[in-house]
């Protein structure tokens, strides 16, 4: 199933509560990142909850979550000071619980047989603001002097806060000059449509795109190391590799049964399910630790995820 279907099908269920367990007229509303959203529309229709979900980036979602216009947010970067404190101002209470682990992927046309690899000074080099790199031959002269056609995430995602600041040394400061979606399918069809189309996306994104265009795509080693689990679990992609989150209402779980539910068996079901959706799990003991959070309605930022991993 791609994700866009996924992703439709569950909010179908949410707005039709079409063989979904019941929770009269109010799907639980999620917000947020669109590299969880593929995880979060699987471990509902899993549990049969409904929910009405949108997919407009990380920090955006945090925006709504923050306000009070949704119970959880989907998040593929921890929440920014400045949302914290939008939360803080709105009186909205959160529990952050870590949910599994992505490799952040550079992705090229399969057609493209030359640019197998990329150091992460050559991406810094392609990616940073102002960049004078246009073709192939200005980052190697013995490649062909082709166009590069870049894409990727735009402000409002996570994923672009996380490969900026890993690529750049800068969270949000990327060269203005490429084209961005927060439609996954829509980006995987960019880059399958253009031989010289060179992008950014999770692991799990990429996987689980449409045949049709995974097929034509592939993954760009990133200092001779390509993004796998074997590559997340021994640190040699570590500079790629981040933690997914879930963000709860604290609200949200102490008025609505339905809330309490699906995030506890979200916990507890996530690391079997994650190899369906293509992400990487996380250590048991994080899950432990979730779990724990979550049942002694822990506040706040968790602490030391990254050293999880």
């Amino acid at each position: 199933m791609t994700l866009r279907r996924l992703a439709m099908l569950t909010t179908a269920c949410g707005l039709l509560l079409a063989g979904c367990t019941p929770v009269g007229d109010d799907p639980i509303r999620v917000t947020g990142s669109a590299t969880v959203a593929p995880v979060t529309a699987h471990m509902a229709l899993k549990t049969r909850t409904a929910i009405e979900q949108t997919s407009e980036g990380t920090l955006d979602g945090f925006g709504r979550f923050c306000r009070g216009e949704s119970q959880i947010n989907n998040a593929s970067v921890p929440i920014p000071r400045e949302q914290q404190e939008l939360c803080a101002e709105n009186d909205v209470e959160f529990i952050e619980l870590p949910v599994a682990v992505d490799s952040l992927s550079v992705v090229r046309n399969s057609a493209n047989g030359t640019v197998r690899d990329l150091t992460m000074e050559e991406l810094r080099k392609i990616w940073s603001p102002g960049s004078e790199i246009s073709t192939w031959a200005d980052i190697r002269p013995e490649w062909p002097e082709e166009e590069i056609v870049l894409v990727g995430r735009g402000a409002g995602s996570g994923t672009f806060d996380y490969f900026s600041e890993a690529v750049t040394g800068q969270a949000g400061s990327l060269r203005e000059d490429y084209r961005t979606t927060d439609d996954i399918e829509e980006l995987t069809r960019w880059i399958a449509a253009d031989r010289n189309a060179l992008g950014f996306m999770g692991v799990g994104n990429y996987l689980a795109s449409d045949e049709g265009h995974r097929n034509v795509m592939a993954t760009v080693s990133v200092d001779g190391v390509q993004p796998t689990l074997a590559g997340v679990q021994d640190g040699t992609y570590r500079a790629l590799t981040r933690p997914l989150f879930l963000y709860v209402s604290v609200a949200a779980l102490e008025e609505r049964e339905d809330v309490r539910e699906f995030i506890g068996t979200y916990l507890d079901k996530v690391h079997d399910e994650l190899p369906l959706v293509y992400y990487y799990r996380l250590p048991d003991e994080a899950y432990a630790a979730a779990r724990e959070r979550l049942d002694n309605r822990v506040t706040g930022p968790a602490e030391g995820i990254e050293g999880l991993f």
